[in-house]
């Protein structure tokens, strides 16, 4: 998993990054027949910035939602030569008759926006607001020791994202309070369940990590910080991080689920959907990551479903053809992050991911 995103990184590099906003100026753009698509899907895509003088922890926020048609710059975002872009419009205006229900998406570790771009603009065409901010320290471009290692850090950026839309004069009159749901891919899927209510302890970590199957996800214990806690200082750093107005949360095949504790598991009060990657191939066995989180949760509030033809690199973006080549010369080894199952393709698995995640979020946003 760790040498997964540090490969990612030489590739991302080399796409175009959106340009920095802090609000929605109308740009109107002449259209080209490369771009067409984009225009037709209508879906917006901008980026802000917060800043926290209390934290120093800027936040670079990604935001894709319904756009009003033709009010925006047509691209293809996050585009390169290994990987598909999703057509957005850049800049346009957010088209929003009534208060939308939004959605806050956490990336993986050593991952970035542009992994779940495509599920993001999926999402947007379903009528939601997505933020997706970038976790410093565990991000592509932003990867800092000191920073990952403090693990409680990455839930408290999603309500950071959460306070700041829902006091902002650009976007609080657009967004439903009462329909706010969390959605995470790996580590991001570790962090949504601690704005569930999942609390972290090293000293249960230490004890499930003598399972020798989880060995991948243990390899990262004390690169985040999940060593060196004494009981008392761990339940210190989990004060706080439950946030209540978050009503529905969606794990993607996650890392690390053993850190949480049974007890806090069994006491989340949320609905949750657990999709698990049934193919192990990058040794993050589901049974023992997300089928722990199927064990200690609410029966009732939950959906647990292993896609028996997806990987953990499957909910990322589609390879261009040539694509695997490309990131295996960048990292021998780590092609594998394009391979389909045979007998599929990512394009057929992201549909199916994308109609569990909706219709679970239309049956409880």
């Amino acid at each position: 998993m760790k040498q997964l995103w540090i490969t990612l990184l030489a590739l991302l590099l080399i796409s175009n990054p959106a340009a920095a906003s802090n609000d929605a100026p109308a740009v109107d753009h002449a259209q080209t027949p490369e771009t067409r698509e984009a225009t037709e899907n209508d879906i917006g895509f901008r980026q802000i910035r917060l800043q926290d003088a209390q934290t120093q922890r800027p936040l670079t926020v990604s935001l894709w939602y319904p756009a009003q048609p033709h009010s925006g710059q047509p691209v293809k975002l996050g585009d390169n030569p290994a990987f598909h872009g999703i057509p957005v419009l850049k800049e346009a205006r957010l088209s929003a008759p009534e208060p939308l229900p939004l959605i806050l998406m956490s990336h993986g570790y050593r991952g970035h926006w542009r992994n779940l771009n495509w599920l993001a603009a999926t999402l947007a065409r379903h009528g939601y607001l997505v933020a997706a901010p970038d976790h410093p320290g565990t991000t592509t471009f932003d990867t800092d020791p000191a920073q990952a290692a403090q693990w409680w850090q990455r839930p408290r950026d999603l309500s950071r994202t959460l306070d700041w839309l829902l006091v902002s004069p650009a976007y609080r009159s657009h967004i439903d309070p009462r329909r706010i749901g969390a959605l995470g891919h790996s580590q991001g899927g570790w962090t949504v369940i601690s704005l569930a209510g999942g609390q972290v302890s090293s000293t249960h970590l230490a004890r499930q990590c003598r399972e020798p199957g989880l060995s991948n996800g243990c390899s990262l214990v004390r690169e985040l910080g999940l060593a060196q806690d004494s009981d008392s200082l761990g339940r210190s750093r989990n004060l706080g991080l439950h946030d209540p107005r978050i009503t529905a949360i969606i794990s993607l095949d996650l890392g690390l689920a053993n850190s949480f504790t049974p007890q806090s598991l069994r006491a989340i009060t949320v609905p949750t959907l657990i999709l698990a990657a049934g193919v192990n191939n990058h040794n993050l066995p589901q049974a023992l990551e997300s089928g722990y989180l199927a064990k200690h949760l609410d029966p009732r509030l939950t959906d647990y479903q292993v896609l028996a033809n997806a990987t953990h690199a499957t909910f990322m973006g589609r390879c261009k053809l040539g694509g695997k080549a490309i990131v295996e010369e960048e990292a021998p080894g780590e092609g594998k992050v394009c391979d389909s199952v045979p007998g599929t393709t990512r394009a057929i698995e992201h549909q199916a991911i994308a109609r569990h995640v909706t219709d679970f979020l239309a049956r409880h946003l």
